[in-house]
């Protein structure tokens, strides 16, 4: 009596679903849109941070502006004739001051207007004169405590001011009109400082004019010019976090689809295990009696149509078998069952299946197999698996007149084996697909298969601890290399 299909019940553990909680796809969520929010963040700040120096750049260039029309109204005789603190008095003295009075009444922005020249260290420049040098007692005592405090003195001629921190003006200023770069702050508010030279009559520069506006406005202004963009960029974060929200819900959705196709599948292989399998088991059995004639002898043709049946159900076994191994793959419990393996015998057997199969389709057979192969503890039932599989499908995808190779060699402790055809081979693009369930190439429609055999072969190598691969060209044909390690009879590994 033949063997009967295994009934083991494949469901008996669950294929692997992907779990996502709502716990933790809450916290996802929340990672999502914090990376989000911090990412805005930045580009906030690095928006600020541009519009800011974009006004300043602006601001800058409107007070040199300013400064270099200043520059043009004095007397370079005046300023030349004002030397020292015995020259306050003078005519010059109070007509440069007068000058610089009305450029600050002119812009109530303006906080303070002076003339500074050189000196003979480059690091030192003297006050000329400064808008508020005639102010009275009264004025000039701002606190209104009755004294002049240190900060509240006025420059005078000759009053020397250290320049050394201040780079722009010492060494630019005294070239052309420029502003400074930074913006600085005192009791008055936030200022920024401008300065151009004044030149002679020959065209050398004798002294400077320098302004501080007051620019208190200037970060609400860079706050109101950037608020737009901080509104489009919250929009802009509301829609992504909407489209997060949803994308996680979806995502959430199909991972709950996929549970329930999952056990869908377990009932159905449930379904393959005891309701094909049996049936098909005792249809055998009965047809195996009809052949033997334990119910009576049958006649020739009763013969030939026995046969037939037992050839369909001899296929159906073997397509039920193909569904379970396929279960157990995906499970990963494909069981090993190890046994003294004669690798000469074992070769022997699956050529002659796989002999006639390729001289019916016309195809050349070649065989290169050592003269002596050795016994091994291997699993007979995976081992013929995956080497039948990929002769059969070498001899059904190679045309006619085409050419099968199977070259088996023992290197090591390691049984290696190819199977090289000259067949329709694999596109490119879908070679990653190769070993996966239900894979069928595009270019081999007109030929019959269920797209099982290879995924089932790649299973039942890995399973003995060995490794399958391929190379492939597009209507060149296809190499499977197949390596498995060999344990020896005597070994203590199962």
């Amino acid at each position: 009596m033949k063997n009967h299909i295994e009934t083991d019940l494949v469901g008996s553990k669950k294929a692997p679903v992907p779990h996502i909680s709502k716990i933790s796809l809450s916290l996802r969520v929340s990672f999502v849109l914090i990376a989000i929010g911090s990412v805005i963040a930045v580009c906030t700040y690095i928006l600020y941070g541009f519009t800011q120096s974009l006004l300043k750049e602006r601001l800058r260039e409107r007070l040199q502006a300013i400064v270099a029309t200043a520059a043009l109204q004095f007397s370079p005789e005046e300023i030349n004739a004002v030397r020292g603190i015995e020259d306050v008095g003078s005519e010059a003295f109070r007509n440069i001051v007068g000058q610089l009075w009305d450029i600050r009444e002119t812009n109530s922005d303006i906080r303070f207007a002076y003339i500074m020249r050189r000196t003979e260290d480059p690091n030192i420049l003297e006050f000329v004169a400064d808008a508020e040098s005639l102010l009275p007692f009264e004025e000039a005592d701002v606190n209104g405590n009755g004294v002049i405090d240190p900060d509240e003195e006025l420059p005078m001629p000759g009053d020397p001011y250290d320049a050394t921190d201040y780079p722009v003006l010492r060494d630019e200023a005294f070239y052309y009109p420029i502003a400074e770069r930074d913006l600085y702050e005192d009791q008055w508010g936030l200022l920024m400082a401008a300065y151009a030279p004044i030149t002679g009559n020959g065209g050398d520069t004798i002294a400077i004019i320098g302004i501080d506006v007051l620019v208190n406005d200037f970060r609400t202004i860079t706050q109101e010019t950037l608020l737009p963009f901080v509104l489009f960029i919250a929009f802009l974060f509301l829609i992504i976090a909407l489209l997060t929200l949803i994308l996680m819900r979806t995502y959430r959705e199909r991972i709950e689809a996929m549970r329930e196709i999952d056990k869908q599948k377990d009932e159905l292989l449930s379904i393959v295990s005891h309701q094909l399998a049996t049936p098909i088991s005792s249809a055998k059995w009965y047809l195996e009696m009809l052949q033997d004639g334990d119910v009576g002898k049958l006649t020739p043709k009763q013969g030939e149509h026995v046969h037939s049946i037992q050839g369909i159900a001899e296929n159906l076994t073997d397509l039920v078998s193909m569904i379970l191994d396929v279960s157990r793959v995906q499970l990963g419990r494909m069981q090993v069952d190890r046994e003294a393996l004669d690798l000469s015998e074992f070769f022997k057997e699956i050529l002659t299946v796989i002999e006639p199969k390729a001289e019916e389709k016309k195809v050349k057979f070649s065989v290169s197999l050592p003269e002596k192969l050795p016994v091994a503890m291997l699993d007979r039932r995976l081992m013929r698996m995956t080497l039948e599989n990929l002769l059969s499908n070498a001899v059904k995808y190679t045309p006619e007149n085409g050419h099968v190779d199977l070259n088996v060699k023992v290197e090591g402790k390691e049984l290696q084996y190819s199977v090289k055809d000259t067949g329709c081979g694999i596109p490119k693009a879908e070679q990653k697909k190769m070993f996966t369930k239900l894979f069928r190439a595009s270019n081999v429609l007109d030929v019959s298969g269920n797209g099982f055999g290879l995924f089932v072969a790649k299973g039942a190598v890995e399973a003995q601890g060995g490794s399958i691969s391929f190379v492939s060209a597009e209507g060149e044909g296809t190499t499977f290399a197949v390596e498995i390690p060999l344990i020896k009879p005597d070994s203590k590994q199962n």
